[in-house]
């Protein structure tokens, strides 16, 4: 295979699987030096490094999705690791090798976001085992046939309302997920004749996959590894919410007096164009991109000119989504000139 040098920056993203076990083989304080490296030095580093430019749409690089995809049997490797050492832990290491698995575990989940969205049934099939490892297998489903089509509205429960606390939006998002994906199954056999508690719900087999694997973490590590594995799969996809309460934060689409909803624009979703983190996470920031064009792969994705952007990378934006009225203070601002700027425009084109 042809060397292809900007696909090589994505291999950045297997530090999150390496920095675990490195911190589960090392103990004590190195347990903790993922999260430092996520959520302190990266964004220390995408400050220095500063952002990209706004980028056209890009060609794809083929190797960037082997490099992609190899992140997800790293992951499961890191997630078996700590299962199989969790009874051997201090409290300290605890929290700091939960904490790495759970951020591993997140960025697992962006990939197989990714993976979901091909039409290959084994990358689909790589994708499920990794939100399996996650606990959150329904999000394919709901992702893909339910938040794509009504992102921006009422409808969709991982679209966060201004003033949402990311805490309220939370249960909003992984309740509305699981039920959304059970009613999207559900209809699907339905027009096969099938009932929906039928075998084939693809919520149910999300779930036995899931059980599964928490009982080889019992066998693998006793009552310490099953918490272990609980742990990490929450502290996962909640990361994913936390990702999902930034990507479109305030922005809804107008209605329409026949009920109708304005076409999805890139003006719906947040993005951020730096470097670094962009890199580490597989150019999920070009989110506005993605939905405009959600079957290309993630390495041809650019920017959207109509999308906002954030004022800092998501590992900045996660933490500050924690403190809502921080969050608050430095995003409605940016909601309401993001607004101004689109009546303005429509207004002209109006004229």
């Amino acid at each position: 295979m042809q060397v292809q040098p900007r696909a090589c920056v994505y291999m950045l993203a297997w530090l999150f699987p390496l920095l675990s076990m490195w911190g589960i083989e090392t103990g004590g304080v190195a347990t903790f030096a993922l999260p430092v490296f996520a959520f302190v030095l990266v964004p220390l580093v995408d400050l220095f490094v500063g952002r990209s430019p706004r980028l056209p749409n890009r060609d794809g690089v083929p190797l960037a999705d082997w490099i992609m995809r190899a992140y997800v049997p790293l992951a499961l490797l890191a997630v078996a690791n700590g299962v199989s050492a969790a009874d051997r832990w201090s409290t300290l290491e605890w929290i700091g090798n939960t904490l790495s698995l759970g951020v591993t575990a997140g960025v697992g989940i962006v990939v197989a976001h990714e993976l979901g969205h091909r039409r290959s049934f084994a990358l689909r099939l790589l994708a499920r085992l990794m939100l399996w490892s996650a606990a959150y297998g329904h999000f394919r489903v709901e992702h893909n046939r339910g938040h794509h089509i009504w992102v921006a509205t009422p409808y969709d429960p991982a679209t966060a309302r201004r003033n949402q606390p990311y805490y309220a939006f939370w249960w909003q998002a992984v309740s509305g997920t699981l039920h959304g994906a059970w009613m999207q199954e559900t209809a699907r056999l339905i027009k096969r004749q099938l009932p929906g508690w039928h075998w084939r719900n693809e919520v149910w087999q999300n779930v036995a996959a899931t059980l599964l694997l928490g009982v080889l973490a019992s066998v693998l590590g006793g009552l310490p590894g099953l918490l272990l594995f609980a742990a990490q799969a929450i502290i996962g996809f909640s990361l994913l919410e936390a990702v999902d309460y930034i990507e479109h934060y305030g922005l809804m689409r107008h209605r329409f007096a026949d009920g109708r909803f304005e076409r999805m624009t890139a003006a719906h979703s947040w993005s951020a164009n730096h470097t670094v983190s962009n890199w580490l996470l597989f150019e999920l920031q070009r989110h506005a991109d993605h939905h405009m064009r959600p079957l290309v792969p993630f390495s041809a994705l650019g920017d959207q000119a109509e999308s906002p952007m954030l004022p800092a990378s998501y590992p900045t934006m996660i933490m500050l989504a924690l403190c809502p009225p921080l969050w608050f203070r430095v995003m409605n601002p940016r909601l309401d000139r993001h607004y101004q700027q689109l009546a303005t425009e429509r207004g002209m084109l109006a004229v």
